[in-house]
């Protein structure tokens, strides 16, 4: 069989190819060099034995031996004719039981082999750590030489007389020169070759001293060896001071690299390069350190970078060979990598889409489709204003947007529409407080659904915080106007009110809020005691605590105290009230700075506060400023027409203060003025009481109308149907004094609707029976009918009452004094009238003794007719009869009464006075209507 002939190119056979220690099977040596030999038919292989215990002899065989060993000794076959030969060697090297078969051709328990997937012994080598070629002693293992326990497969391997019976182990054959020449190593070799170990220790395990004989290329080893073993580790050369149990250690830390970091390892132990810093990291390895601090050394040592895989990949350079050739490591390596940075690629792609959709274009979209909607409210398109905030609240949910919208449709009274969006608020999150808050007052303070105000804030903060500070104040509140829009109806909701008030001090004390709230409350409940030491306290502050709200209601029920007129004993703490014009002005100083705050924080200014302009108005108008009062109430009227919210009470005192600004006017004599804000007035009342922001009609709303009949009959004096249309509206309204009666009858009288007349006259009568202007009427409206006794018993009356009042005077002067004028002429009428009526009750009856009575008060009318006209007093209207100039009409019915003509009558003075008043205000007015027209 031909020898080993080039251990060049047994040396050649190690070379790495990519990541993994390849064997090249394609330089120089071929199969067909080392034909392997016949098969023998397998032997019953006998069960192994355990490894002697004894520590046995190793030799150790380097290039240098392995060069002297004659070719003829490896020549040696390695199955042994004699089956009977399976005992395996002693530790003298001859041969004993246990080997089998084919395996019995050759025993290596004696050779140090190391790396060949033996277990290093136990035992420790000489003191130079090596044994020459020559004195090295050996051991007979009983250990079974098969594949299976050795990793090595030496079925094929020719190795002369190795292992045959009797044979010394270490008896090498001479080698002629050429075979030396041709075996011998050049000195790079030699180093690179000098450090094998090839001793066997006596426990039979494997050593690392030479490379995996697997990977060598030696005729018929590779046919024979077990591809079981191609998962060997690399070859490592073991370091002189290194004994078998550090080379397990160094072994198993190797396994446990990465594969790049485990080929640096071994090609630097195994070409000693670095010099110490070699022993540093076989150290390292030994003491199993981490990959990351042999990565390091090694890289130090190579003097480049070995990167660490985040997995470890423990496979062998065969493996990983027959593993790159298939398709799932092509797909995984090759494919998978591509596939799966274009699922990041693609999935960042989708995550940036999705973010920028929904935290960008969303937003975005949605906050301009609320814009659009709110703008359609300004324009009117409520629909649309809502159909663009469905579409924006589809895209995304803002709930500050449910606040604005709700509000500007509040603002447009559209309060249908804010109703729905306050709903839909408190649907999507039911505990909302501030939606809950603006949803209650909206209820309260404009539509004044106080029952559904109470029910949202107990439903949606009392009952999930029964404690809650804001909620108890708001359901206070709302129980405080629900009351004071009807007292008589609802009074029991200012206890409610009450309670919750009391409920925030025991949990909060009294602070200023809930104080300024408890004042209200005494306010409106006319507990005047309560609210004197109030106003002390808080009035002597320098600091404003309360609203102008509050100071304006406290100076205005503070005002009614004081006027206010009973029929009792009047309340004991009014002499208290005090500084009633101070509160007035504190509470507008108040409110003007708060609108200073307002403008400065949004840079609008914001309407004024309405009440307590109107109630300092008030205060000018009973303590007769008119200059004060005419300035404060225009700025009242400018703010109540631009004040947002409305309530009843509001709506009332808007009312008031359009009444008592057209009475200033008219006492300024400026009607056309006046009657424009009457009218006003008017509308506003009107409209409020189709909204229901009043439910009912009340008195001084009349008077509106009551003034605008005023100047109907009194100044214009054009056409009497406005008049009466005016005070019968008037009436309809609650406000219909006595003379008020009077004045709508003396407009059916002079229509010359005499029932409608004695109708309003008869009902004065019941509240002024002994005024001498309603009998004058009464009489001269019965005489028309032909009630002449009805008519007699009013003139009766009418002469007794004036004839009193002329004996209080001595002596009468109607040419100096307008009274006395006045008095003479009211007699003169009386005497005449009643004169008609008897001469009237004369012919009815034909009694004689009307005739006679007729006949002197006709006389006694001419007398007084006499004095009358001697004065400057006969100027004045109605003295004159106007069908017969210069003749007094008493003279002209004694003429008729003794000279009867035949179809003629007496004459009735017709004209009665325009109001019932005895010092008639509108009758002043209008005679200085009058100077001031013909001046």
């Amino acid at each position: 069989m031909p020898a080993l002939k080039d251990l060049e190119t047994f040396k050649s056979r190690f070379e790495y190819i990519g990541d993994e220690l390849q064997i090249n099977l394609n330089e120089g040596v071929s199969k067909d060099d080392y034909p392997l030999p016949d098969k023998e038919p397998e032997q019953p292989q006998a069960p192994p034995e355990e490894p002697a215990d004894e520590p046995g002899g190793a030799f150790d065989l380097n290039f240098d031996d392995l060069a002297s060993i004659s070719p003829d000794a490896l020549e040696t076959p390695l199955v042994d004719d004699n089956p009977a030969s399976g005992a395996a060697t002693d530790g003298a090297g001859n041969v004993g039981e246990g080997a089998s078969g084919a395996e019995a051709g050759l025993d290596l328990d004696g050779l140090d082999l190391s790396g060949f997937g033996e277990t290093v012994n136990d035992a420790e080598p000489d003191a130079a750590g090596y044994s020459g070629a020559d004195g090295a002693n050996s051991d007979a293992s009983d250990q079974d030489a098969s594949g299976d326990e050795t990793g090595l497969d030496l079925d094929g391997l020719d190795l002369g007389g190795f292992g045959e019976a009797g044979a010394d182990p270490l008896e090498v054959t001479e080698v002629s020169e050429e075979e030396k020449a041709s075996l011998s190593l050049n000195p790079e070799q030699e180093d690179a070759f000098s450090n094998f170990d090839l001793s066997i220790p006596e426990d039979g395990k494997e050593s690392s001293g030479l490379p995996n004989l697997d990977d060598l290329d030696i005729p018929g080893l590779d046919e024979t060896a077990s591809k079981d073993d191609s998962k060997r580790p690399p070859p490592i050369a073991k370091d002189p001071e290194i004994n078998e149990e550090d080379l397990e250690s160094l072994l198993e830390t190797l396994d446990g690299y990465p594969l790049a970091l485990r080929i640096a390892c071994e090609e630097i132990i195994t070409k000693k390069e670095g010099g110490a810093q070699v022993s540093k990291l076989i150290q390292l390895l030994i003491n199993k350190g981490s990959a990351k601090e042999a990565a390091d050394l090694a890289g130090m040592i190579q003097k480049k970078q070995i990167p660490l895989p985040r997995n470890a990949i423990k496979k062998t350079g065969e493996n990983l060979a027959s593993e790159q050739s298939s398709f799932s490591y092509v797909f995984v390596q090759k494919f998978l990598p591509i596939i799966t940075l274009s699922l990041i690629i693609a999935l960042l792609s989708a995550c940036v889409t999705y973010l920028s959709y929904q935290f960008i274009y969303k937003p975005l979209k949605a906050d301009s489709l609320y814009k659009q909607g709110y703008d359609c409210i300004e324009e009117g398109s409520f629909e649309m204003a809502n159909q663009y905030f469905s579409d924006a609240f589809k895209l995304r949910r803002v709930k500050n947007w449910f606040y604005k919208y709700a509000e500007k449709f509040r603002d447009e009274r559209q309060y249908i529409y804010a109703e729905q969006k306050y709903d839909e608020l408190l649907y999507w999150r039911p505990r909302d407080k501030k939606g809950a808050l603006d949803y209650a007052r909206m209820e309260s303070a404009h539509l004044h659904n106080y029952e559904k105000a109470d029910r949202i804030i107990r439903q949606n903060i009392l009952d999930y915080e029964p404690d809650d500070l804001d909620g108890l104040l708001a359901l206070g509140d709302i129980n405080l106007d629900w009351a004071d829009g009807d007292p008589e109806l609802f009074f029991g909701r200012y206890e409610e009110a009450r309670q919750a008030y009391a409920r925030y001090i025991t949990l909060a004390g009294q602070t200023p809020a809930v104080m300024e709230r408890m004042l209200k409350y005494f306010i409106r409940t006319d507990n005047l005691r309560e609210v004197t030491p109030i106003q002390k306290t808080f009035m002597a502050a320098k600091k404003t605590y309360f609203s102008p709200e509050t100071l304006a209601e406290l100076g205005g029920y503070l005002l009614d105290k004081r006027l206010e007129k009973t029929d009792g004993v009047p309340n004991e703490y009014i002499k208290e009230i005090e500084g009633i014009k101070d509160v007035l002005i504190r509470a507008v100083q108040s409110d003007d700075e708060s609108r200073a705050k307002e403008f400065k924080k949004t840079g609008e200014v914001p309407p004024r506060l309405p009440e307590p302009h109107y109630q300092l108005g008030r205060y000018y108008h009973f303590y007769n400023a008119p200059l004060e009062e005419r300035q404060t109430l225009e700025t009242a009227v400018e703010a109540f027409d631009s004040a947002v919210a409305e309530n009843p009470k509001r709506a009332r005192a808007r009312i008031d203060a359009q009444f008592l600004l057209a009475e200033n006017m008219i006492n300024s004599l400026e009607w056309f003025q006046a009657e424009e804000a009457l009218v006003k007035g008017v509308n506003i009342y009107e409209d409020a009481l189709e909204r229901r922001l009043i439910k009912r009609p009340y008195a001084d709303a009349g008077k509106l109308y009551a003034t605008l009949g005023d100047i109907e009959y009194f100044i214009k004096n054009l056409n009497p149907e406005n008049a009466i249309r005016w005070y019968s509206a008037s009436e309809r309204n609650g406000w219909a004094p006595p003379e008020l009666k009077y004045r709508l009858g003396a407009l059916f009288y002079q229509n010359e609707n005499y029932p409608a007349a004695l109708g309003r006259f008869f009902e004065v009568s019941m509240e002024m029976p002994y005024n001498r202007r309603l009998l004058n009427a009464l009489g001269s409206v019965s005489y028309l009918r032909n009630d002449f006794f009805a008519a007699q018993g009013y003139y009766s009356r009418l002469i007794r009452l004036l004839e009193r009042d002329r004996a209080r005077f001595d002596v009468i002067e109607p040419d100096r004094r307008k009274d006395h004028a006045e008095l003479l002429e009211r007699i003169m009428r009386a005497q005449n009238n009643m004169g008609v009526t008897l001469n009237a009750l004369s012919q009815l009856s034909g009694s004689p003794s009307f005739r006679s009575q007729a006949l002197a008060m006709f006389s006694e009318s001419a007398r007084t007719w006499d004095v009358l006209s001697r004065g400057e007093s006969m100027v004045r209207p109605g003295i004159y009869d106007p069908a017969f100039p210069g003749k007094s009409l008493p003279y002209l019915n004694i003429q008729h009464t003794l000279y009867p003509l035949p179809g003629g009558e007496s004459i009735l003075y017709m004209n009665i006075d325009k109001d019932v008043l005895e010092d008639s205000r509108w009758e002043e007015l209008a005679s200085k209507t009058a100077a001031s027209v013909s001046g």
